[in-house]
């Protein structure tokens, strides 16, 4: 019997100190996550309070404040032009993100050996990124300047062209110069990606495929891009989310033009903040925008997890 009694005080203290060690270590877990939830808090969840509280009311640019509840979203979804606005912002993120994917791909799989030369390439690949898309951008609305831009003297050299061709007096050549510079610049960053999938790969899997009689192809197709999933799918997020928040290009080489054939959303909510100066529905806009962004995310992430199932 005091046998017993002494087992089980033993036993009642032994899971006293581990019920307080669970709760030490719960209390510190929480402490540690406080900063990245006061970092959330502060640069995520406020401004977005504060932007629905804007987006519910009229609040001109200058003037006096008053509260429209949901008239500001009525007049978005009531906005043709914003949502053409949108509809080629989609056109545009479609457009870009394919070639850069692949272009960044076979750049990556070009670079990822330890050849002579292959780092002076990567950084000249790398390049366009640290120069900035703005710089780059004015660069590229010099060249294409008729008669005297690089690119009209080279097709009228090789007979496509005369040499006067206007860039941005038609959508689509305006969509085409613009794509063209943001394939350049992107293709780089989603290289560099791709490639720290790629040299995390072994060399023995490569070297068991080799001697199984795998061809480059099938190895390409059957070991490096399932491996490198992770990476595809990171670089497609972060591709999509920066195409459809495109501004300084269009804005630089286009204008939005003609007319506003190639204004992208992120110049319409622009055009309704400063030139309108109605910062509700502009932020109306933005909250619309960033429901769009967040939804074609959430899709994304869910057709990579499907796969990783």
């Amino acid at each position: 019997m005091t046998l017993r009694s002494s087992e089980d005080a033993v036993t009642s203290s032994g899971g006293h100190r581990t019920s307080v060690l669970a709760r030490r270590r719960a209390r510190t877990g929480f402490l540690l996550t406080v900063p990245a939830l006061v970092l959330v808090v502060g640069v995520v969840v406020i401004p977005i309070g504060f932007a629905l509280w804007i987006s519910a009311n009229r609040w001109p640019l200058f003037g006096e404040i008053s509260f429209v509840g949901l008239d500001n979203y009525i007049r978005v979804f009531q906005d043709a032009q914003f949502w053409q606005s949108v509809g080629f912002t989609l056109l545009y993120t479609a457009v870009v993100t394919g070639p850069v994917l692949i272009f960044g791909y076979l750049l990556a799989a070009f670079v990822r050996g330890e050849r002579p030369g292959t780092r002076l390439f990567r950084t000249l690949l790398f390049l366009p990124t640290v120069v900035g898309l703005s710089t780059l951008s004015f660069l590229w609305y010099v060249e294409l300047r008729p008669n005297f831009g690089l690119v009209n003297v080279t097709l009228k050299a090789l007979g496509i062209t005369n040499g006067q061709t206007g860039w941005s007096l038609h959508w689509v050549t305006g969509l085409a110069a613009v794509s063209v510079l943001v394939i350049w610049f992107a293709v780089g960053t989603t290289m560099v990606l791709l490639l720290g999938g790629m040299q995390s790969i072994p060399a023995e899997i490569y070297e068991a495929a080799r001697i199984d009689g795998v061809n480059g192809w099938q190895r390409e197709m059957l070991i490096t891009v399932p491996l490198v999933r992770r990476n595809l799918a990171m670089a497609t997020v972060l591709s999509v989310i920066a195409s459809f928040l495109a501004f300084q290009q269009f804005v630089i080489l286009t204008n939005g033009g003609p007319g506003r054939e190639t204004t992208t959303v992120v110049m319409s909510i622009f055009h309704e903040s400063f030139y309108a100066q109605q910062l509700g529905s502009a932020t109306a806009m933005g909250v619309v925008v960033m429901l769009i962004v967040a939804a074609l995310t959430a899709i994304q992430l869910i057709l990579m997890r499907e796969r990783d199932a």
